[in-house]
């Protein structure tokens, strides 16, 4: 036991000194993986806040969401002010709940905010669906994330001013519109509604409801048979579809880089132990001969390598932790994708797997100094 203790030693102090004389050897190596899994980690947490960003997206629009819209122009036959009209989506209330409004095309302004707001009309017919979020003191409602909640705001559309009350989107009428809305009473905005408007329909799929791509092919079919144009269609499926790929390129992404991790280290790695291997080849075999064990002299390599790769791997991922929000900002993403709420990227299995095959291309990069200890000790030392 103390011998096994005194070679520990003797092999630690060797390797320290081995350091200082040659600094440019684990500073390579050091280097090399830090540049590598810089690289590999912000591919990787690019993709998983595409995800993220994906999945918010997804959440917020609803999975069983379809949003329609029909424009109907001055003089259609479509062109009621007064009424909602000939209502060709009514067969959706079977399957769902169905919430019919008009899209003006004029813009709506608060005290606050100039022209940031889109403008509905809703009938009669759509009060039980809103009752929940209508006021006592006015039937027109402001839905925004930006204004404080349960608030009075003035909205100014055209010529008109009317008083709404704020409320916070929620559930499927989130999908209306990315922007803040406004829902106004038919009839209190006529010179807007003289422009025409965009007959808007937002359904909620319920459970036992077809799939939806057949609910959207049986919309497409209707409007053909009606001899109208084909609407604008706005479901989750697209959102779906890239969800699905983003996955796929990911896993690809997450292969490929972990093969080139492994490969690099191992390469750079070996070539540098089996230079740093020749070089002390006659103490090693002095060692060998006097009791040392082979086993002991292959693991001060590999675990040599494990060290200065892991810290290396480490100084990587807590650099870019500290730099996160102002780096992925840079390319894009919105501070509610950034912030870890959500959960810690560089905690993530991605990540993790960074430092799984950094460790198997240091231990595939001590394979040659284990090949190298197979030489007996005598042809060494003569």
């Amino acid at each position: 036991m103390r011998s096994s203790t005194l070679i520990v030693s003797y092999l630690w102090k060797d390797t320290w000194k081995r350091w200082c004389e040659q600094p440019g050897s684990p500073l390579a190596r050091w280097f090399v993986t830090l540049l590598l899994v810089m690289v590999a980690a912000v591919i990787l947490v690019a993709f998983q806040l595409l995800e993220r960003s994906l999945r918010d997206r997804l959440e917020r629009f609803g999975l069983n969401t379809l949003l329609v819209r029909q424009p109907v122009a001055p003089g259609s036959a479509e062109f009621i002010l007064h009424g909602g009209g000939q209502d060709q989506l009514a067969v959706l209330t079977t399957s769902g709940e169905k919430l019919r409004l008009r899209q003006l095309f004029g813009r709506g302004q608060t005290e606050l905010h100039e022209n940031n707001l889109t403008v509905f009309t809703y009938s009669p017919d759509a009060i039980p669906m809103l009752a929940r979020m209508l006021g006592a003191d006015t039937p027109t409602i402001c839905l925004s994330e930006h204004l404080p909640d349960k608030t009075m705001t003035r909205v100014r559309v055209g010529r008109h001013s009317v008083l709404a009350k704020v409320v916070r989107p929620q559930g499927w009428l989130q999908a209306l519109s990315t922007e803040d809305t406004v829902l106004v009473p038919q009839g209190w905005l006529p010179d807007q509604e003289q422009m025409g408007w965009l007959d808007t329909t937002i359904y909620q799929r319920s459970e036992t409801a077809p799939p939806m791509d057949q609910i959207i092919s049986a919309v497409n079919i209707l409007s053909s048979l009606n001899q109208h144009p084909q609407p604008q269609i706005q479901s989750a499926m697209p959102i779906v579809h890239e969800l699905d790929e983003l996955r796929s390129r990911q896993a690809q992404w997450r292969t490929g880089l972990a093969a080139i991790l492994g490969i690099a280290v191992s390469l750079v790695y070996g070539a540098i132990a089996v230079l740093e291997f020749r070089q002390n080849l006659f103490v090693c075999a002095l060692l060998r001969s006097f009791g040392a064990p082979s086993n002991f002299l292959y693991f001060r390599h590999w675990l040599e390598n494990l060290l200065l790769a892991n810290l290396a791997a480490g100084v990587a991922v807590l650099v870019l932790a500290l730099v996160h929000r102002s780096l992925f900002s840079t390319l894009g993403f919105s501070s509610e994708v950034l912030d870890f709420n959500g959960g810690n990227p560089y905690l993530g299995s991605s990540v993790v797997s960074i430092f799984l095959w950094i460790n198997v291309g240091a231990l595939l990069s001590s394979i040659p100094v284990a090949f190298g200890l197979r030489q007996p000790v005598g042809e060494i030392l003569n």
